[in-house]
């Protein structure tokens, strides 16, 4: 695996805490521009620096123990999912609320029967297993 695939898997199991406030707005920006892309809207690069600067501070504030890929699953289902065609802050924390709500309600439910929209979360699929199998197999 080269090292732009390991920098960026490790950056989307990072909590919102662990980013560092520069790294974490360029994120933003990235997800605000795909959102507006998405739902058909367009914005101008200062209105977007700003919008991610609050957006950054927010995640901060109110989601530090989300991961940015929960943050951008939230957004996600939240375009497809919702009658909500305008981005502004009220739009995003409904969407973040509403997928951390689904996070919570998955933790003590078993892998199989956890709701799909949480499936990225999971380890199947990561190669774990196989590493483990691999390090017996060494011994």
């Amino acid at each position: 695996m080269d090292q732009s695939k390991r920098i960026h898997q490790k950056t989307t199991i990072m909590k919102i805490k662990q980013f560092e406030t520069n790294d974490l707005q360029l994120k933003c920006v990235d997800l605000l521009a795909k959102t507006y892309l998405e739902l058909g809207q367009k914005s101008d690069s200062e209105t977007m620096i700003t919008f991610a600067k609050i957006l950054c501070e927010d995640l901060q504030e109110n989601f530090q123990d989300l991961t940015i890929q929960d943050i951008q699953q939230a957004f996600k289902q939240g375009v497809r999912n919702t009658d909500d065609f305008h981005l502004n802050v009220k739009t995003y924390f409904k969407w973040i609320k509403a997928h951390r709500q689904i996070i919570w309600n998955n933790e003590t439910i078993e892998p199989i029967m956890q709701d799909k929209r949480i499936k990225y979360r999971s380890r199947n699929g990561t190669g774990m297993k196989k590493i483990s199998i691999n390090k017996t197999l060494l011994s």
